[in-house]
């Protein structure tokens, strides 16, 4: 007889993640194309060939201070070591945050369309996701008035993707000021910046200004280590003891830790990668354009599409014949049945797909 999980557990959703199929062009989990810099892989080989990284023994404590300092610098807007953490991609920030923050019948805010892992996370901790319904209209904007409003004595957190996935759009800085001075000490506001590089800006001066907010980044996505899961966020100093009692210990790795590192270090490559990404997205935007009425601006790494009057379940079954693998935006909580969200891939990839879409 089976012991029984959690009646809760029934409610959440297994996480789907972009399908891998070999040999197919993937252009479904906003991958880096281009991949990391190549002073990285020399740095890992250098260190495992040099003895210095003992696999046998945990990640040292000196090696992660180390990736905090380079973070710091690497952030700016006052961002001070004592304020950076770290976890296993921004998912392991965000559960830990979710942990801290939510108890059984607290509630978190969620503007819809987006990352589905902040419902589940909540979920998980015993809180209640409330859903606000982002703008329908030229770019999905989150209704600032109607996400205060819907603001009460159990909200404790309010997520807010900026970039959003899956529609590319910022929320202005005006717009999350308000938010965040209207809720005050009653609720955390956590920005997830996983696509900032390619945005061009940051809300990561507003940690330094504000004690409710945290500010979420990412190395899987402009640095290329998303196999190697390594994300941090910029919170409040007083906050920092509370993470380090709830966080796992150990979460990131001590491959991770230096290859973070020697990406960091490494800003040309990044400058090149974050251009060419920027420079391709602009290509794929116009030529989708060709193809759908409806294509979003994005500030991302991927382009969102409506390909309605046709399903997107039906188009990216389609493209997967031809060896091509998008995102089904229907399993996004708000998104309906008509979006497909394209990473950004090399342009012989982005050629593909437009020619099998055409």
């Amino acid at each position: 007889m089976r012991v029984p999980v959690r009646a809760s557990l029934q409610e959440i959703e297994e996480y789907k993640p972009g399908k891998l199929v070999k040999g197919a062009i993937k252009l479904s989990s906003n991958e880096n194309p281009l991949g990391p810099s190549p002073e990285v892989i020399r740095e890992i080989v250098k260190r495992l060939e040099a003895g210095e990284l003992n696999l046998n023994v945990y990640p040292w404590e000196k090696n992660e201070e180390e990736l905090r300092d380079e973070i710091s610098r690497y952030v700016r807007g006052g961002s001070a070591k004592d304020n950076i953490v770290l976890g296993a991609g921004v998912d392991g920030v965000l559960d830990t945050l979710a942990r801290i923050f939510i108890a059984n019948g607290d509630e978190a805010l969620i503007p819809i369309p987006t990352f589905s892992l902040y419902e589940s996370l909540v979920k998980i901790a015993g809180g209640v996701p409330r859903y606000v319904k982002r703008s329908s209209g030229e770019n999905f904007d989150v209704p600032v008035k109607n996400l205060i409003s819907a603001c009460n004595e159990k909200t404790k957190l309010i997520f807010i993707s900026s970039p959003n996935n899956p529609t590319g759009n910022c929320i202005p800085e005006d717009e999350i000021r308000e938010i965040i001075e209207s809720v005050d000490s009653r609720a955390m506001v956590v920005i997830d910046e996983a696509y900032a590089e390619f945005a061009g800006s940051s809300l990561v001066n507003l940690v330094r200004e504000y004690e409710n907010v945290a500010v979420m980044r990412t190395f899987s996505k402009a640095f290329g280590l998303a196999g190697l899961r390594v994300g941090y966020g910029i919170i409040p100093e007083w906050l920092a003891s509370a993470y380090k009692k709830v966080a796992m210990p150990f979460s990131v790795n001590s491959i991770a830790i230096k290859a973070a590192i020697a990406a960091l270090r490494d800003q040309a490559y990044l400058r090149k990668t974050v251009e060419r990404v920027k420079h391709e997205r602009a290509f794929l935007t116009e030529n989708l354009r060709r193809v759908f009425k409806k294509v979003y601006p994005s500030e991302a790494n991927f382009v969102l599409a409506d390909v309605s009057p046709a399903k997107s379940a039906v188009v990216c079954a389609k493209l997967m014949k031809r060896g091509i693998i998008v995102r089904d935006c229907s399993s996004f909580r708000g998104a309906g049945d008509s979006f497909i969200r394209v990473t950004v891939g090399t342009r012989e990839q982005n050629e593909k797909v437009v020619e099998a879409l055409i």
